[in-house]
C-alpha cells in the first residue's frame, strides 16, 4: 500500500508540474472514450461527481465485448494546497485493485474536449511481469438529450366536474450489467482465495472453495454466459447472469435448481422483511429493500426466469438463473 501511494504521489506531482496554466474540474468529468479505435488499453473512462464524492468507472479493451473495471472512488487535485477544487484542479486519480494487480489512473485536460490519462499498472501476484506505464488520449462523448413533444394545439374542452387522473407511466428498468468473455474465463488462486476471472477482471469469489468455484465455471461455459448482473451495487441484494442478453437456457446435467411461475410470482412483506415469493415458497429476501424487491421481480418477468440453480448448498457459492 505504501509503494502504491508513493507511486501515485509522484506521477502526480510529475504531472502537475509540468500542466501548463489553471484547469478546471469540469473539463475532466463526464464521459470519455479513447481516440485510438484499436487501443489494447483504456477504451472508456466514466468520471462524475464533486470534490466530496467523485467517481471513475473504467473498461478495458477485451474481446467480445470491453471488460468493466467497476468504479471506485476518485480525487481531485488542486496546484497548491490554498486554491479551491472546483475552478482550479488540474487532476483526477482513481487506483483499480484486480486482485493480481493494481492500476494507478491519472486524469489531465488536454483540451478542445479531449483528456490524457496515464496509466500506471503493478502487479501484485509474484509472477515477475514487468510493473508497466502507457498514456492514452480520450474524447468527450456527448450526451444527447431527448427531444420533447410538441404539445398539440390547444382544442376546446368542456368543463370537467373534477380534475381527471393522470396515469403514471411504468418506471423504467434500468440493469445494471457488466460483461465477459466465456471463452477467456477461468479459475485462478489469487491471494488464497479460488476466483472466477476474465483476463484482470474479477468476476466471482469463491474463498477456499476450490471445488465449487470449478463447478461454477462449467456452469459459465455450458450455458455461455457472458454478462453479470446486479441490483443495487456496491452491495447487490440480487444477481443474475445473461448470455447474449437472454435468459440462459438448457439443462445441464446434475445441477441443483428449484423452478417457480414467474407469472405468479410477486413482492411480499414477510415477518419484517421483503421477499420474492411463488405461493407459499420463498425465492428471494432483499430485508428492508423493498425497491431493490420489485426491481428484481420486474428483471425476473422480463427474462422470463423459471428456475433458481445453485452451487455448494445448503449455503451457495453460486447462484444463477435459468428458464
Amino acid at each position: 500500500m505504501k509503494r502504491t501511494l508513493l507511486s501515485a504521489a509522484l506521477a502526480i506531482a510529475f504531472l502537475l508540474c509540468h500542466s501548463l496554466g489553471f484547469a478546471a474540474l469540469n473539463q475532466m468529468t463526464g464521459n470519455w472514450q479513447n481516440v485510438d479505435p484499436n487501443t489494447r488499453g483504456i477504451t472508456t473512462l466514466i468520471i462524475d461527481g464533486n470534490p466530496n464524492n467523485l467517481r471513475m468507472h473504467a473498461w478495458g479493451k477485451c474481446h467480445p465485448q470491453d471488460c468493466d473495471w467497476g468504479e471506485v472512488d476518485a480525487y481531485a487535485y488542486a496546484p497548491n494546497v490554498s486554491a479551491p477544487i472546483v475552478p482550479t484542479a488540474q487532476a483526477v486519480s482513481a487506483v483499480f485493485n484486480a486482485g493480481f494487480s493494481q492500476t494507478l489512473v491519472i486524469v489531465t485536460p488536454a483540451g478542445d474536449n479531449t483528456i490524457r490519462a496515464e496509466v500506471y499498472t503493478r502487479f501484485t501476484d509474484r509472477s515477475n511481469r514487468s510493473d508497466y506505464r502507457e498514456t492514452y488520449t480520450l474524447k468527450r462523448q456527448l450526451r444527447m438529450m431527448p427531444m420533447r413533444p410538441v404539445p398539440p394545439a390547444a382544442m376546446p374542452m368542456r368543463p370537467m366536474p373534477g380534475p381527471m387522473p393522470v396515469p403514471m407511466p411504468p418506471p423504467v428498468l434500468r440493469e445494471d450489467c457488466v460483461p465477459f468473455n466465456p471463452a477467456t474465463t477461468t479459475v485462478r488462486n489469487i491471494d488464497g482465495r479460488w476466483t472466477i476471472v476474465d483476463g484482470n477482471h474479477l468476476l466471482f469469489n469463491f474463498g477456499d472453495k476450490k471445488m465449487e468455484a470449478l463447478q461454477a465455471l462449467k456452469v459459465i461455459k455450458y450455458y455461455r454466459m457472458n454478462s453479470s448482473c446486479f441490483v443495487g451495487r456496491p452491495d447487490p441484494s440480487f444477481r443474475y447472469l445473461l448470455a447474449d442478453g437472454n435468459a440462459p437456457q438448457g439443462n445441464m446435467p446434475g445441477e441443483d435448481g428449484v423452478s417457480f411461475n414467474p407469472n405468479t410470482t410477486e413482492v411480499k412483506f414477510i415477518d419484517g422483511r421483503w421477499k420474492i415469493v411463488d405461493g407459499n415458497h420463498w425465492i428471494f429476501d432483499f430485508d428492508n429493500k423493498e425497491g431493490e424487491a420489485r426491481t428484481a421481480l420486474a428483471i425476473i418477468r422480463k427474462y422470463g426466469f423459471t428456475r433458481s440453480c445453485f452451487v455448494g448448498r445448503p449455503d451457495p457459492s453460486f447462484i444463477y438463473l435459468k428458464k
